[in-house]
């Protein structure tokens, strides 16, 4: 497949028709007018592209609302995208683990399943991963020209402009062409990018928060740490492909954990789930009368699946390790606000998600840096719930937009190119 990524802030470089449905993705239900207004161009030219996007079904015209109150006002006829016109094949590799799954352009679930990675080399894992996702489609009914294109997400770092996993950790050290492995599996076009630079994209793609903020830097904590940053509403990526790693940041120089990466002494070993799930086990072990041990007769034994129950108690062992956890991540991350100075920090994950641990890391953040603005942390919006909005979202920046020409024919030389 030739490359079909652009750039999201290079506008300039797309037409008219894929700037209107990037404004529609992003800002939801808008009238001809005012979609003419955004972009600069006459209210007939909008009519004649979105009478296409209707005639093929990817927009829906909603119901007509007046412009003014009175009732002899002007009737303004809103449009939105349909986000149920084509099926995107979501897959999100993992070093233990592979999610796949068929989900709406906006990434809402409608089948999925888990597999164990298998295959030693990344070739046959690709094709044993793409032959469960064909049995998939072809098991909910779904036919091969429903699906715009297959959205593969991944660990570690990603050349998204050729296709290429950089080093995904715990699978495989070298890099390789994982999207050409998938395309020769698949009669559709295949995108491909690190995880969590995946989420932060479907918020610039599936929400407004480019209005007011340009710079963001997105923390997700848990299972373990990951961060990515836009600037100038764009994934930010240096050299070799590397977004920036808050989780590998450099804690200790001697004797300290072993990491995903690789590497010795990173924060991310000393404040993922996993390492709580563990503290848990071992103040059990030490103290089998105290309150963890007397929680675990009711929840059993810690693990990942149970931790948000653990973490709904009142122990006071727990959170005062919870209290040095979130102030670890809190330090590291502060000090990439120094040097990123972020409009909006972004907020995801597992751990966020549970309001006492978001409220303890915020609390944590602004004891370390009293004069940042209030309203710097936010929790991420288009992924919340929706753990395959990432793969959507590549979809549809790098299927989707941009074509030049949405019809059947343009789909099929797109898909021999």
């Amino acid at each position: 497949m030739k490359n079909s990524w652009l750039p999201r802030g290079a506008a300039i470089l797309m037409n008219n028709r894929s700037q209107t449905l990037q404004l529609l993705f992003s800002r939801g239900v808008m009238s001809r007018t005012d979609i003419a207004h955004y972009l600069g161009i006459t209210t007939a030219a909008v009519t004649s592209i979105v009478s296409d996007f209707l005639d093929e079904g990817l927009l829906v015209q909603q119901e007509a609302v007046l412009e003014s109150q009175k009732p002899v006002g002007r009737r303004r006829l809103p449009i939105a995208i349909n986000y149920d016109w084509r099926y995107i094949l979501a897959i999100d590799v993992h070093s233990y683990y592979i999610n796949i799954g068929v989900t709406n352009m906006k990434g809402d679930v409608l089948t999925e399943r888990s597999l164990a990675p298998k295959g030693g080399t990344p070739e046959a894992l690709c094709s044993g991963i793409a032959k469960e996702c064909i049995k998939m489609l072809w098991e909910s009914g779904i036919s091969m020209e429903k699906v715009l294109g297959a959205g593969v997400t991944v660990i570690g770092p990603i050349n998204q402009r050729d296709g290429i996993a950089l080093h995904v950790f715990r699978l495989f050290d070298d890099p390789f062409p994982i999207r050409s492995y998938f395309e020769a599996e698949f009669p559709f076009p295949v995108a491909v990018e690190n995880n969590v630079c995946a989420i932060l994209l479907s918020e610039l793609v599936y929400t407004d928060i480019t209005e007011d903020s340009h710079n963001i830097l997105m923390l997700k904590w848990g299972p373990g740490v990951g961060s990515a940053m836009a600037i100038h509403d764009q994934i930010y990526k240096g050299y070799h492909y590397q977004s920036p790693e808050i989780g590998h940041n450099l804690i200790s120089e001697r004797n300290g954990l072993r990491c995903n990466c690789g590497a010795a002494g990173c924060l991310e070993p000393t404040v993922s789930v996993d390492a709580i799930v563990a503290f848990i086990a071992e103040e059990i072990a030490q103290n089998p009368t105290g309150e963890l041990a007397k929680l675990s007769n009711v929840l059993g034994t810690p693990t990942r699946k149970n931790l948000p129950q653990y973490l709904e108690s009142d122990s006071e062992t727990l959170w005062t390790f919870m209290q040095e956890r979130a102030h670890a991540l809190a330090s590291v991350t502060g000090n990439a606000i120094h040097l990123l100075s972020p409009d909006k920090l972004l907020l995801t994950g597992d751990l966020f998600a549970m309001e006492p641990v978001k409220e303890l890391f915020e609390s944590q953040l602004q004891a370390i840096n009293p004069r940042l603005q209030p309203d710097l942390c936010a929790m991420a919006r288009a992924s919340a719930g929706k753990k395959y909005a990432g793969a959507a979202a590549i979809v549809v920046e790098q299927i989707l937009l941009p074509w030049k020409d949405l019809g059947s024919s343009a789909r099929q030389t797109h898909r021999n190119s």
